[in-house]
């Protein structure tokens, strides 16, 4: 019962801080992986404001920036140590400002971007795809949960990403790296610390080098059986990419440059927030959190994300036939959650 609690709990936490602005997506590669043949379908609600833009740590009001997203996420576990995740996100934006984009750079007499037009836009963004292998599988063993993984970003079509209303990036990028986990039985029992660190290896375009190193860190303490209060944090760093000294515009920028500045910015970034979780039943969760950044250079920063989740855990026939194979996992766990109702 307790076992499946936390890593349900885990995936929401961690798909959710993969959303954030996009800039995570590699924390949705959690330490824990579903036993064989059990999985999880979350669906995520995400509503982002972002105030100022960022040339490169001076706060710029240039305008506003609305996002609201939904996303489904599918975890399956393959074996009790490889699990696949896929994810697709559904993007709507808006942009509320006197400095919209240009319809085409190369001819600002065409008129403005149609997306900074002041309404509601939306499509279908990046596909997610993540397989993770976990290394140590029982928290019995000093408590560790250590899990490598790979995973990629496939654009769903090619959307519009020149706007201040863009819909994403629009490029293929591949991550490696490793999610950790640690228990705690000592100290604060109850207290779970999960750490994520990925590389990835984006797309180029203009023949600019901008890859990224995306990290999450989260401490999830189990307050009673059902409750999880959550403190989260997200960041990215740019290998690369170009700083705007000035909100950048296509007098400064030129053009091509101009076309792709939200693509190869060297964005560096750090959000901070809080959440909880709660387990309705058995197998179904829901979940909130709010998150502000704290430090940005280039871009856009989040002055508020406010997400809510529901998620879904299932066992297949698979699963079923497997489940006693692995009952005594995670007993820790059991103990842990089972001291809020003594």
């Amino acid at each position: 019962m307790f076992r499946s609690t936390t890593v349900r709990a885990s995936a929401i936490l961690l798909t959710t801080i993969g959303l954030l602005g996009g800039s995570s997506r590699a924390a949705r590669a959690q330490a824990f992986v579903p036993p064989q043949g059990e999985g999880t379908v979350s669906v995520l609600y995400q509503d982002q404001f972002f105030k100022y833009h960022y040339a490169p740590t001076v706060a710029v009001d240039a305008g506003h920036i609305y996002s609201r997203s939904a996303l489904v996420d599918v975890s399956y576990g393959l074996t009790d140590k490889v699990a696949l995740s896929v994810s697709l996100p559904w993007v709507g934006t808006r942009y509320d400002g006197t400095k919209p984009h240009p319809l085409d750079p190369t001819n600002p007499s065409l008129g403005i971007n149609p997306l900074d037009d002041g309404t509601w836009h939306s499509t279908a963004q990046d596909f997610s795809f993540n397989l993770r292998y976990n290394v140590t599988r029982n928290l019995g063993n000093k408590g560790i949960v250590l899990t490598p993984f790979v995973g990629s970003i496939v654009p769903s079509h090619d959307y519009a990403y020149f706007s201040h209303a863009a819909f994403g990036r629009d490029l293929h990028e591949i991550q490696v790296g490793t999610s950790a986990a640690k228990l705690f039985e000592r100290g604060i029992p109850g207290l779970l610390i999960q750490a994520t660190y990925a590389y990835g290896f984006t797309q180029q375009v203009v023949d600019i080098s901008h890859n990224r190193s995306l990290g999450s860190l989260e401490a999830a303490y189990f307050a009673t059986p059902k409750l999880r209060l959550l403190a989260l944090s997200n960041g990215l760093i740019t290998h690369g990419g170009l700083d705007y000294y000035a909100p950048p515009s296509l007098a400064t920028l030129g053009p091509t440059l101009f076309q792709h500045h939200d693509q190869i910015d060297r964005t560096n970034m750090l959000a901070l927030g809080g959440g909880a979780s709660y387990s309705l039943t058995e197998s179904l969760d829901v979940y909130g959190s709010l998150m502000h950044t704290v430090l940005q250079r280039n871009g856009h920063g989040l002055t508020r994300g406010v997400s809510l989740g529901l998620s879904w855990s299932f066992k297949t026939p698979r699963g079923q036939r497997h489940a006693s194979a692995t009952l005594a996992e995670n007993s820790l766990v059991r103990c842990l959650c089972e001291k809020g109702t003594k």
